[in-house]
């Protein structure tokens, strides 16, 4: 009753921690689509949708994710809602959004943290590897789209039916009615998200509870005995996997400190992404994409991401462990 208990609680915690940014990030792309403000980015879309071929607003959703990658996960749930895109090219275009959704996160996370905690050398080569899996990813997703849609996407004639349905006419363009319309389209689909959210952070919450994921991490050591690395490099991705911040502070300690040299750190960094991972995408990826997408297609997108992320994570530490 107790484990029930406070799971409840971690899932409405949660809950109010990440509706308000979801339904802001989804308010204000509706709003920007309804004024006609997204046309300004049409030298960006059209060579994305050419290149990849896929949709224009496809490609408008990779441009969308360098602001913000809910709003552009909830412009592709409405297409793929309206039948104006397949499941397929949902899956690419999320891939394709890696490498823009991770400069979203450059002025917020790693130029004001990662750099003053690991330094500029140490934190600006781990930034780069951060960035080299996130365009590693991108470039899967072009190909993936190329395959899965090749000449078959008729990108005039989607990219068309959506800029007459979102074609902001003279009363709306700057106007109240363009609020109230944002307004309205951001409170019918936070109405089809939360409950789903809700449900599904609750489940992770009670897997958490029974230690499904804390017994999953503790292959951590036997890996580095095996790699023959320093003990300290197992207790810094072991803090990582409880929380990113800690992590990322016990690293630049032991760096500062000589304990561990760059490598070690970045080793270190880099494995505790790897074992934190089925935390991380359960606790985080699944309950929004679950709730955007579906149960069916929410995980399929958590799984190819996190494949994709973690093949390159592993590539990227015996690269590392070689030198």
């Amino acid at each position: 009753m107790i484990i029930i208990y406070e799971s409840l609680i971690y899932a409405v915690h949660y809950v109010v921690k990440i509706v308000p940014v979801i339904a802001i990030g989804i308010l204000a792309t509706n709003y920007a689509v309804n004024i006609g403000l997204m046309r300004k980015f049409d030298r960006l879309i059209h060579p994305i949708s050419k290149r990849a071929k896929i949709s224009a607003v496809s490609a408008l959703s990779v441009v969308t994710c360098t602001f913000s990658s809910t709003a552009a996960y909830a412009m592709l749930s409405e297409e793929l809602s309206a039948k104006r895109i397949s499941e397929r090219e949902v899956i690419a275009t999320t891939l394709i959004s890696s490498f823009p959704g991770i400069l979203s996160h450059l002025f917020t996370y790693f130029l004001p943290v990662v750099i003053p905690i690991l330094g500029l050398t140490t934190g600006v080569i781990y930034i780069s590897l951060r960035g080299f899996v996130a365009l590693a990813k991108t470039c899967l997703g072009f190909l993936l789209a190329r395959m899965w849609l090749g000449e078959n996407v008729v990108v005039t004639d989607v990219a068309s039916a959506h800029h007459d349905a979102h074609e902001p006419s003279r009363d709306l363009a700057g106007d109240k009615s363009a609020w109230d319309k944002s307004v309205k389209t951001t409170y019918r689909m936070l109405k089809r998200i939360v409950p789903v959210m809700f449900v599904t952070l609750f489940l992770v919450a009670l897997l958490m509870e029974r230690g499904v994921f804390q017994e999953v991490s503790g292959i951590i050591e036997p890996v580095t005995d095996i790699l023959g690395l320093e003990s300290e490099i197992a207790l810094v991705s072991a803090t990582e996997i409880l929380n990113t911040y800690s992590g990322l502070i016990l690293a630049g300690n032991f760096l500062d400190e000589s304990v561990l040299s760059a490598k070690g750190v970045l080793i270190a960094l880099m494995l505790g992404n790897v074992i934190s991972f089925s935390t991380r995408f359960a606790k985080h990826s699944l309950p929004l994409h679950v709730s955007l997408f579906g149960p069916t297609l929410g995980s399929k997108i958590v799984a190819i991401n996190g494949a994709a992320t973690l093949v390159v994570d592993i590539v990227i530490i015996i690269a590392l462990v070689l030198m």
